[in-house]
């Protein structure tokens, strides 16, 4: 193992930032890519996600059920934020600081019906939870909390009143 001081910053090719001393399967993904890393693009569509069932959470209308939608979202965004953070948490102590992550504009997202954008966030998680090497299986058992809270919300938006 190498020690601290014999860890070198890297810098994002495409930004031109330093990133903090990570290690070296990170600094791989990152040179690959050229761009944000497929788990920063992960994280970021999952704080997307936090936000726009937060927004659609407000922007719930009084007809028949809509109580019931109003407190699936609310659900949702209140319940994903943990897993998110410890996610990110348990990736960051592992690979080093993320210091970019998509801008989250729910301009276009907030057009689409909520059932649409959680059914279409759960097959983005399915596939994209392969960004995560398969020997780091600690991850995998938080992506699959964020599934369980995808689907249940599905299931409140779809058959509750």
């Amino acid at each position: 193992m190498k020690k601290f001081s014999q860890v070198r910053p890297i810098k994002n090719t495409s930004s031109g930032n330093i990133l903090r001393p990570i290690n070296e399967k990170y600094q791989t993904i990152l040179e690959k890519t050229k761009s944000k890393s497929a788990p920063e693009r992960f994280f970021s569509k999952l704080f997307e996600s936090r936000e726009m069932a937060h927004v659609y959470h407000l922007q719930v209308k009084g007809d028949m059920g809509s109580h019931a939608k109003h407190v699936a979202l609310q659900e949702y965004y209140e319940g994903v934020l943990e897993t998110i953070d410890d996610l990110v948490e348990i990736f960051q102590g592992q690979f080093g600081i993320i210091e970019e992550y998509d801008v989250i504009d729910t301009s276009s997202t907030g057009k689409v019906d909520p059932i649409k954008y959680f059914t279409e966030l759960a097959d983005f998680v399915k596939t994209e939870r392969k960004c995560f090497k398969e020997e780091d299986t600690h991850y995998f058992n938080l992506i699959d909390d964020i599934l369980v809270l995808i689907y249940k919300t599905l299931y409140k938006l779809r058959f509750t009143k």
